[in-house]
């Protein structure tokens, strides 16, 4: 084992739960890695991560020699990298995201460039040389009964306005004099999505790090239903007039799926929001959901920039379109939230 000099390692947002006091060393791996095992690193090339997002949400530089902690995960980023978790501990590694997830690249969207490379130093351990994974940190979720409603936000594909839309709905909400709370249910680690709702009036605000996972891509079921169990029970103990949930990417992907298959989300989602890109996307995500039973309320995100696009929205499908302006304005969207959840009655 080699021991640390933690002033000197840089940490990014995937370890905000590792208290400094836990990173003694590192040592040389026994078992593959997992997700979630805590890596210490070294920078040998810079590619499309050149910055990372540190524990305090601030973006630093990093550089070729800086030694740094990450945890190995999967990425599904489809503007961005495929990444995957390596079967056995490497000798070098990907930087896959700002919030410090390190894994193997397989494939890149065209507009990528290289990821930055890393030197893999060893495991990251505790004094006792024990290796170290996310899920140690884990919070322990209070047992709660469910309070207030719940909307969802989904939508068609990364960067169609689903966290835009989360953000819209908690200030408009908040500004109507209601508590609101927030989670993002799945993704990959990075903590600028939480500031936006808590700057936006939410409070609290988790995400699935709060579980101890740096992602979610390629989770079993059973754990992403324990990552969406423990935040509703986290929402839950503050007693939110409404909780605002997120999850990432479009409604096709496999953990958007998994948890929109299931009876556990399901049953505690009140209302719905799609966000959409564009005009047909917009029309077959809701034609969908709608099929499948969700209270579908209203299309928002990137489609809605345009009033050409908003109106060929509703000449096909009977769901108002909604503007971040109308959103805040509220007139329009707090009678879509007095709307019977019929829909999921009808489908369960």
């Amino acid at each position: 084992m080699k021991q640390l000099d933690i002033c000197q390692v840089k940490r990014p947002y995937t370890t905000h739960l590792v208290p400094a006091s836990a990173c003694f060393g590192y040592t040389d791996p026994v078992n593959p890695p997992r997700i979630g095992d805590l890596l210490v690193a070294e920078v040998i090339s810079l590619g499309k991560h050149s910055t990372i997002e540190s524990t305090t949400g601030q973006i630093i530089n990093i550089f070729p020699g800086d030694i740094f902690i990450g945890a190995f995960g999967n990425r599904y980023a489809t503007d961005q990298y495929e990444g995957y978790v390596p079967a056995q501990w490497p000798e070098t590694c990907d930087l896959l995201s700002i919030g410090g997830v390190c894994g193997e690249v397989v494939s890149a969207h065209s507009s990528m460039a290289a990821p930055t490379r890393l030197r893999v130093l060893g495991a990251l351990c505790r004094a006792d040389s024990r290796p170290l994974n996310l899920r140690s940190f884990a919070l322990t979720a209070p047992v709660m009964p469910s309070s207030g409603q719940t909307i969802l936000v989904v939508g068609t594909a990364m960067n169609s306005g689903k966290t835009t839309t989360v953000g819209t709905l908690v200030r408009a909400l908040h500004r109507a004099g209601f508590r609101v709370a927030a989670a993002k249910l799945t993704g990959t680690a990075a903590g600028k999505d939480g500031r936006y709702f808590m700057s936006c009036g939410a409070s609290p605000v988790f995400d699935f790090t709060t579980c101890g996972f740096p992602s979610t891509y390629m989770l079993s079921e059973a754990e992403l239903l324990g990552i969406c169990h423990d935040l509703f029970n986290w929402l839950d103990a503050t007693a939110p007039d409404f909780s605002v949930i997120e999850i990432a990417d479009g409604i096709f992907q496999r953990e958007t799926r998994m948890l929109l298959n299931s009876t556990l989300l399901r049953d505690r989602v009140d209302h719905l929001f799609f966000a959409a890109n564009d005009s047909l996307g917009a029309v077959c995500g809701v034609q969908t959901l709608q099929a499948e039973g969700w209270p579908v309320r209203a299309v928002t995100g990137v489609v809605t920039a345009s009033p050409l696009c908003m109106r060929e929205v509703e000449s096909v499908i009977d769901v108002p379109c909604l503007s971040i302006d109308a959103i805040v304005n509220g007139s329009q969207l707090l009678p879509l939230l007095q709307q019977p959840r019929w829909l999921m009655r009808e489908a369960a």
